[in-house]
């Protein structure tokens, strides 16, 4: 039996550096204030953008592999100085603060970044394929028994992946859309149809906009490589 990964397993530091008196202001710039720990979700958002941006390679890394895994925590350890090269930007001051950042709360957002970036080319849903299975469906059944596995994060996964598979181009849509936006009204309700069909049978998801954003995005990613392989 694979077991489920502690939540707040690899947590990620990561300290901003306190900027110089030359400073236009001591606050979060693209934020609007001095980021706290209530700005968390706001502070990821922009983080993992500049992840996406100028770290890409550690992090296609992360979304290679299996959410809650020991190889997560592993590349989770590693992209530390990434994460805090991303922290110091100037234009994004933290007042010198520290936050913490746990896997499972930075993986859903790097893969929303992740997948706003490739589909900033332009092709949108038609770079999207078909695929048979979830892209984690390999990896899963090579984990051995016992194995530390964030299930609940593959179920949210599994439903993406199959509600891209029902309607790429709602996905798309929802993915490209800003939280609290007219857009992301239009394509939750090209998706929401299909929820009965891509939920599985005693599985509890709570569904919002940000969870469906999350959901799809990472299958977007998967299976926008495996279009670009296409000849």
């Amino acid at each position: 039996m694979k077991r489920v990964a502690p939540i707040l397993a690899a947590a990620v530091v990561v300290t901003a550096s306190v900027p110089t008196d030359a400073s236009a202001q001591r606050t979060g710039t693209r934020i609007g204030k001095t980021a706290t720990k209530y700005d968390t979700s706001e502070t990821m958002t922009l983080v993992t953008a500049c992840m996406a941006e100028r770290q890409n390679r550690i992090a296609r890394e992360i979304l290679d592999t299996l959410p809650g895994t020991e190889e997560e925590f592993r590349v989770m350890r590693r992209s530390e100085g990434p994460l805090g090269i991303c922290m110091n930007d100037e234009r994004f001051v933290l007042d010198g603060k520290m936050l913490e950042f746990t896997s499972r709360a930075l993986r859903p957002s790097l893969g929303v970044a992740v997948a706003r970036r490739l589909l900033a080319d332009g092709r949108g849903a038609a770079a999207v394929r078909a695929s048979s299975k979830p892209w984690f469906a390999d990896a899963y059944d090579a984990v051995p028994e016992g194995a530390s596995l964030d299930t609940p994060m593959l179920a949210l996964f599994e439903m993406g992946d199959c509600l891209v598979s029902r309607d790429s181009a709602g996905a798309v849509e929802l993915v490209l859309s800003e939280p609290g936006k007219g857009g992301q009204g239009p394509a939750m309700r090209k998706l929401i149809p299909h929820l009965p069909d891509c939920v599985v049978a005693g599985q509890e998801i709570e569904i919002t906009p940000e969870t469906l954003r999350y959901a799809v995005a990472e299958p977007i990613v998967h299976r926008f490589e495996a279009a670009e392989a296409t000849p």
